[in-house]
């Protein structure tokens, strides 16, 4: 399965050179848009999400929430997987892949970062329902049988990634399931279709079987590894993001399930589910206080290739939010390739 590069992702790419080496210069020396900026935009006067029975009447309110600590044996209902799954692991102090310079250059030692999630509703949104949220059948017409069946409590107003993938994300913290659809549809009647879906129990940590695809290339979940308004406002991501890469090869390693690649097995390219790190040596106390937060957790926690871009490497995932700003967001362009390592992983396993 591959993905295409969302719209946002085509309408940055074309940002001018001017621009972005103003970015670098303001954010190499410490002068990135102050947190008061006046084009951040509050979410402001938003209802309740009605039930998927009816049209909406209003927007659909800002979701929050993070992830959180806890045993997987007696974890909180408000918990993103237990605190020994992959995206809740530190591995600062992990040892450097031996191959980390030639993945590292193959997916772009000179390519900037990339914040694709701003204000205006481009990233990956998604939407938190309550315990007794109505369920609703979900059929699928691409990949049916790597699919977990209906029924999904997906509001009816559930909101759509606004680029051709379409993914659909639905938090159920109350019964601990996260529900996730790959080119999602809603029909007239209140019921949804997609290309393939998943559904998470975020009270293990379970995997996708080998070579499954789930809403994602990876064969991953998606909604963990977003940066989220409220955890940044917050000043803590306390798990691992996840990024597009430009190319990847035909082969996956753990905790990935899914290789959704054109490289050959074993080449440069990386393999779904590696997981690279910011390296400590880099300087972030020039970038704003809120870009910091996600820059620590790059360093702390890293992020995992996730999926496809179709044009350059280092999209990280985020949510929109009306609060967002891309003046802010876009000085994490001063970051490069070069300045990120690979995590040694393990082995690599061909779809």
């Amino acid at each position: 399965m591959t993905h295409r590069v969302p719209r946002f992702m085509r309408r940055r790419l074309r940002v001018t050179t001017a621009l972005k080496l103003l970015l670098l210069a303001l954010s190499a020396c410490g002068g990135g848009p102050n947190l008061t900026d006046a084009n951040v935009v509050h979410n402001e006067g938003l209802e309740p999400i009605p039930d998927a029975g009816a049209a909406p009447t209003t927007a659909v309110a800002d979701a929050g929430g993070g992830g959180g600590g806890g045993s997987s044996a007696a974890a909180s209902p408000s918990e993103i997987f237990p605190p020994d799954s992959p995206w809740n692991t530190r591995i600062d102090g992990e040892p450097v892949d031996p191959r980390s310079d030639a993945y590292i250059a193959s997916m772009g030692a000179d390519d900037p970062l990339v914040a694709s999630w701003d204000a205006e509703g481009d990233g990956l949104p998604y939407v938190e329902v309550p315990g007794n949220q109505q369920k609703v059948p979900v059929s699928f017409w691409g990949f049916p049988d790597e699919s977990d069946p209906g029924p999904y409590p997906i509001p009816w107003n559930a909101p759509i990634d606004v680029s051709p993938d379409h993914h659909v994300l639905v938090v159920d913290r109350a019964n601990g399931w996260l529900y996730e659809l790959f080119r999602g549809s809603r029909n007239a009647d209140g019921s949804w279709e997609a290309s393939n879906g998943a559904r998470w129990n975020l009270r293990t940590n379970d995997r996708r079987p080998e070579r499954w695809a789930s809403a994602d290339a990876a064969g991953m979940p998606i909604f963990p590894g977003l940066v989220r308004w409220d955890e940044v406002e917050n000043g803590w991501i306390g798990h691992a993001l996840r990024f597009a890469v430009n190319r990847s090869q035909a082969g996956f390693v753990w905790p990935a399930s899914h290789a959704a690649g054109t490289c050959a097995l074993g080449s440069d390219c990386p393999p779904m589910g590696l997981r690279v790190r910011l390296k400590k040596s880099v300087d972030i106390s020039g970038f704003s206080a809120r870009m910091q937060v996600i820059l620590r957790a790059l360093q702390e926690y890293g992020m995992f290739v996730a999926d496809n871009s179709g044009g350059t490497s280092w999209w990280v995932a985020g949510a929109p939010d009306q609060r967002w700003s891309d003046q802010e967001d876009l000085t994490l362009g001063a970051l490069q390739g070069r300045d990120f390592e690979v995590v040694q992983a393990g082995q690599i396993q061909t779809q």
